[in-house]
């Protein structure tokens, strides 16, 4: 495309000197590699765009009633799958990408095989609430493998280009394994028990053992260092807490300064919380602490509600640094055992619980 062109698909306005030279050379770039204008026109960062080709967007455009027409797939579902998945909400004979619309498919099938819409539509939500995360993660780091000081647009699309070649190959292979390591495990911590095989029933609430563990001082932390370093921080915690974990123990999630663990068997959480906060002691980091209660709790979309949860929040919330604090439902299911030592805390009202709730310290059992 001769300059005089280049100028006149606004492609470079608002920008001046180096800054415009090197727009307009990123376009002529762009251009011979089967770009259109009005693609770089509308993108908030033309040098981005081999990379977002790469993974999977050619910059073709349709309607949902169009993919609805052509897979079969029920238009309201479809609609309702976007929506889940994050796209704005827009009418059904609407111009958009054809790699988003086209993204939640593979979804819509889970409905022929016999799941619930109303999970489908789920799935997609909790999915992507956990992959929008991860990709902006993945971002960072794509940003930062190319960045170098005075890399000029087209040698950063280039590099982009690249990256997002090599990463094409395995994002796919990466999500399908992960997906498959979390139904496994899904299923190997799942019991179904003889009542529920004889109504056809879903799993209940069942007993478990349910323990939260924060940072003390993680907020006055975070005005001593930048948000990165306290970011860095938390996911240290995650990551500790993560390589202590093993069957029957399950990592449930991470919220800021604090890490969920679940078990059915108390004693084995409990060993595990200790092992915690030991850990968190070796390695500098802020003290922990822990909060332990045991107790009817149900399972929905990979998070756990019932009287322990909350009995174990509040519990944490209450707790001195580097201690385990536990509710007496916890010691009775123990009982007593060679290697856990209890002592008498308190008995005290927690906020939202009713009457009082009588906690011990749990610590490890000196050995003769």
């Amino acid at each position: 495309m001769p300059e005089r062109e280049k100028e006149a698909s606004g492609s470079a306005d608002g920008l001046q000197g180096q800054a415009r030279a090197e727009r307009n050379e990123l376009t002529s770039w762009l251009l011979a590699n089967g770009f259109d204008i009005d693609q770089i026109r509308a993108e908030y960062s033309p040098m981005l765009l081999p990379a977002i080709r790469r993974i999977g967007d050619e910059g073709l455009r349709t309607t949902a009633r169009e993919i609805s027409d052509s897979t079969g797939v029920d238009l309201t579902l479809l609609q309702r799958l976007h929506r889940a998945a994050g796209l704005v909400r827009v009418d059904p004979d609407t111009q958009q990408s054809r790699a988003d619309a086209e993204s939640v498919l593979g979804a819509a099938r889970l409905v022929d095989i016999g799941f619930d819409s109303d999970v489908v539509v789920l799935i997609v939500r909790l999915l992507m609430d956990g992959l929008n995360p991860a990709a902006a993660t993945m971002r960072r780091a794509a940003l930062k493998a190319v960045l170098h000081p005075g890399a000029s647009e087209l040698e950063l699309a280039e590099a982009f280009d690249l990256l997002g070649r090599d990463a094409d190959a395995v994002i796919g292979p990466m999500v399908d394994g992960l997906m498959r390591l979390a139904l496994r495990h899904s299923f190997e911590t799942e019991a179904i028990n003889a009542h529920e095989r004889a109504t056809g029933t879903l799993p209940g609430a069942r007993d478990i053992a349910v323990a939260f563990a924060d940072l003390v001082g993680f907020t006055r932390l975070g005005e001593q260092v930048t948000p990165e370093e306290l970011g860095h921080v938390a996911v240290r915690l995650a990551d500790v807490a993560r390589d202590l974990v093993t069957l029957p123990v399950q990592f449930v999630k991470t919220f800021g300064d604090a890490v969920m663990l679940i078990c059915p068997d108390p004693r084995k959480l409990l060993i595990t919380v200790l092992n915690l906060v030991e850990a968190a002691e070796d390695q500098d980091f802020p003290r922990l602490r822990v909060g332990v209660a045991f107790g009817p709790a149900a399972s929905s979309s990979g998070d756990w509600f019932g009287s322990p949860v909350n009995v174990a929040s509040r519990v944490t919330t209450v707790a001195p640094a580097g201690t385990v604090r536990v509710t007496e439902a916890v010691c009775q299911a123990i009982g007593d055992v060679p290697d856990i030592g209890w002592k008498f805390a308190e008995a005290r009202q927690l906020k939202g619980i009713r009457g009082d709730v009588v906690l011990y310290d749990a610590h490890r059992a000196a050995h003769p």
